[in-house]
């Protein structure tokens, strides 16, 4: 919610200094202290109503403008559906099925990173392929947080794809693709990281010519194309789930945080 807030304002208007865990009286109180020594705003999602008063009590003894981020939004949710709310901290964090899903989901994406467990490929919810560096490993994790089975299969210059991927419907497959330029400029930056020379893979004529390929591969097996260009991975995954129709797969039960944040 914080970070959805933060975007209306400039990048460098606040300093958001996170305290989690705070399930005590405590930790609560220790995490005021280092407040009252650098005072700011407060905002909180704790669920315990006798928490949220300490926390209400702690900022008019200091002068901080505080902000309860759950307690007016669980009242209107009771209001509106007539269905009284049990505030319980432990169900934030229920090793239920879908977090066992969820675990299942990333060791899934671990096994199945950059061509991996081809054998197994079938199995995925989503199998992302592209070129090297369109972010696929790490939406592959974004998508398993969610508790989807996802894999990735990376192209290479020259190289068929792997007949595993060809054999999978095109609903399984979500194609990633970039601008070339900044592909190029990535693997520069990637390749003067790792103090290395600079070679084709990050020349702008090879990069083009490659990206290229992907696009030509993708069309003849009519795979559905995303492009990750500025793209962050959060909305990568999102239309990913939109467009392929992952939204009836199993997901997690909803959650939100039961920390206090400053």
């Amino acid at each position: 919610m914080v970070a959805a807030f933060l975007t209306q304002f400039p990048g460098d208007t606040f300093d958001v200094r996170p305290r989690a865990f705070l399930h005590s009286a405590g930790k609560l109180d220790a995490a005021f202290d280092e407040i009252s020594a650098q005072p700011g705003i407060v905002l909180h999602a704790l669920v315990d109503p006798a928490m949220k008063w300490r926390v209400a009590e702690h900022c008019l003894r200091l002068k901080l403008h505080a902000c309860d981020l759950t307690g007016p939004f669980v009242e209107f949710l009771a209001n509106a559906s007539g269905v009284d709310s049990a505030p319980d901290v432990r169900t934030l964090h229920n090793v239920d099925e879908a977090y066992r899903r969820r675990v299942k989901a990333v060791e899934f994406a671990l096994e199945h990173d950059d061509g991996l467990g081809l054998d197994t490929l079938d199995d995925a919810d989503v199998v992302l392929v592209g070129v090297s560096r369109t972010s696929k490993t790490p939406t592959c994790m974004y998508l398993a947080q969610q508790g989807y089975k996802a894999a990735n299969v990376s192209l290479a210059a020259g190289v068929p794809p792997p007949a595993q991927l060809l054999a999978l419907p095109a609903s399984k497959v979500a194609a990633l693709i970039i601008d070339p330029r900044q592909l190029a400029e990535i693997r520069t930056r990637r390749q003067r990281q790792w103090h290395m020379a600079d070679t084709s893979y990050n020349t702008a004529a090879h990069v083009a010519a490659e990206v290229a390929q992907a696009r030509h591969i993708f069309a003849r097996n009519r795979w559905a194309v995303f492009d990750v260009t500025d793209q962050a991975i959060e909305e990568t995954a999102a239309r990913i789930v939109e467009r392929l129709g992952l939204a009836a797969s199993p997901k997690p039960a909803a959650r939100a945080p039961s920390d206090a944040r400053r």
